[in-house]
């Protein structure tokens, strides 16, 4: 009985740790970004995957609207998407609507967002 709850436990912590458990989409080739302009509300984050531990859990606002992330590392599409967002610090969070920037939230030198007062911005946006 105890190596079930622990194959359960196990099974548990790997699900939980695993990337598809989010509800963010990653936006890795130019036909996913260029579908950013027919969602009528969406947040980006843009980040670097070497910075993944400051990232802002943005899939909580996946009931409000179409969130997704570009990771700068990508070779495809990250250099082109670093210059033409004009992306300075990573991680940057951009809201869209209807394909067209309406607000960029960046962080401090220390890389990191407070991630209530962001997700309380974002909410005040996107209504």
């Amino acid at each position: 009985m105890n190596y079930y709850y622990g194959m359960v436990w196990l099974l548990g912590l790997f699900v939980w740790q695993s990337p598809l458990y989010s509800q963010s989409v990653n936006l890795d080739n130019f036909q996913s970004i260029q579908a950013l302009n027919v969602q009528n509300c969406a947040v980006v984050q843009v980040n670097a995957s070497w910075n993944y531990n400051n990232r802002v859990e943005i899939e909580k606002l996946a009931d409000l609207c179409y969130v997704a992330e570009i990771d700068l590392n990508n070779k495809t599409v990250g250099a082109v998407i670093q210059k033409e967002w004009k992306i300075k610090v990573v991680p940057t969070i951009i809201i869209l609507k209807e394909g067209k920037e309406v607000m960029r939230y960046e962080p401090g030198i220390s890389m990191r967002f407070d991630e209530r007062e962001v997700f309380d911005k974002i909410k005040k946006v996107i209504k």
